[in-house]
């Protein structure tokens, strides 16, 4: 998938989750729904910036892409896991 379309994916459920903790009011599911949507994205980002000061050359657009929501499933599924793929092939 293209970046824009995980930033627009990750921007909706950041919205989606907003959206449910306004209209019911803190209710228990739709807050334990928004709680863990949080998380994810508070410690994918976290885990972003720690993997790009690392691995990245430059570092900097990388990081700076971690602050939008959900960006570290973009950078998981389109940066990180094809090259665990080539280091595998390569001891194979």
């Amino acid at each position: 998938m293209k970046l824009w379309m995980w930033v627009v994916v990750g921007f909706s459920v950041t919205g989606i989750s907003f959206w449910l903790m306004v209209a019911t009011h803190a209710n228990p599911i739709p807050l334990a729904i928004f709680v863990a949507a949080d998380v994810v994205a508070t410690v994918g980002a976290f885990w972003m910036m720690y993997v790009a000061m690392h691995e990245e050359r430059p570092p900097w657009p990388m990081f700076w892409l971690a602050l939008v929501p959900f960006s570290s499933l973009w950078y998981y599924f389109e940066r990180v896991r094809p090259r665990r793929r080539r280091s595998r092939a390569r001891r194979q």
